[in-house]
């Protein structure tokens, strides 16, 4: 893999903003940027639109809408209000599909807080096609059940992609979040042509934060070459995202972190 195919996750250089990502990305001949909602808030999701279609990159990904199990109706709207504003602006950034983060169970019951999301996402996906943008749905690692999402294996995501029944609803696949299952490899064969969006990072330890401890490419136990095999015998064609969150890199120049992000993804 080489640099032009890789696409740069916001949340590896965190203290950057949109104009300086782009500066970065076209830099080191990035083929693209996934973005976070907030890194564009302050400046307006239409001017970094132009800014990122002015030096000629991808918007692989922006996150994220979901969270739908809620405790009250009350809160249950706002959600639906922001997850629309962020297809909108999804729909601005010319994104190739909006990362859906599913949302832990509001109550101990998980099994109601899977039916919230699978209602919730049929929702969004109804809004979702008339501004044309594409869901991803993301399968968290279990350690973030309790916080994140209570979808959390791959099988999970295809199975409700599946329910969902449209065609632009598929998955977003994270190496951090599914190297660890056996069934992964299998199900990414049977999510093929709905693999929205790839995102790679590597698992070190020992963790000291559920989010916030990923490595570069190449530093620690995920087999990313394996990985990588698996998605493109999926049918993925896509820029690859590196999203790398990550105290210990956010803490050095970003050069140094693009640097170490490059030179571990060539090993692949």
């Amino acid at each position: 893999m080489d640099a032009a195919s890789l696409s740069l996750n916001s949340a590896t250089l965190p203290s950057l903003g949109v104009a300086d990502l782009v500066d970065v990305a076209v830099g080191n001949s990035l083929g693209g940027i996934g973005l976070w909602r907030h890194v564009y808030a302050d400046i307006g999701v239409h001017q970094a639109s132009r800014m990122i279609t002015s030096a000629g990159l991808a918007v692989t990904s922006v996150c994220r809408a979901g969270m739908f199990p809620t405790a009250s109706d009350v809160n249950a709207r706002a959600t639906r209000d922001d997850n629309v504003r962020a297809v909108d602006e999804a729909h601005a950034l010319g994104a190739e599909c909006l990362v859906v983060v599913c949302g832990a169970a509001a109550t101990p019951d998980l099994n109601a807080a899977r039916r919230h999301v699978e209602d919730g996402l049929s929702d969004l996906a109804r809004y979702a096609a008339t501004a044309g943008v594409s869901l991803a749905v993301e399968p968290m690692h279990p350690m973030m059940i309790a916080d994140r999402s209570v979808v959390t294996s791959l099988s999970e995501a295809v199975d409700l992609v599946e329910r969902t029944a449209d065609p632009r609803v598929g998955v977003a696949l994270d190496a951090y979040h599914v190297f660890w299952d056996v069934d992964y490899p299998r199900e990414a064969m049977r999510a093929s042509g709905r693999i929205h969006t790839v995102q790679i990072s590597d698992w070190t330890v020992p963790i000291h934060h559920q989010l916030r401890s990923r490595g570069m490419p190449g530093e620690g136990v995920i087999d990313l070459r394996g990985f990588m095999a698996i998605v493109r015998a999926a049918g993925f064609r896509g820029l690859v995202e590196v999203e790398v969150l990550s105290d210990r890199w956010a803490a050095v120049p970003p050069q140094v972190a693009v640097d170490a992000m490059v030179q571990g993804v060539a090993t692949l």
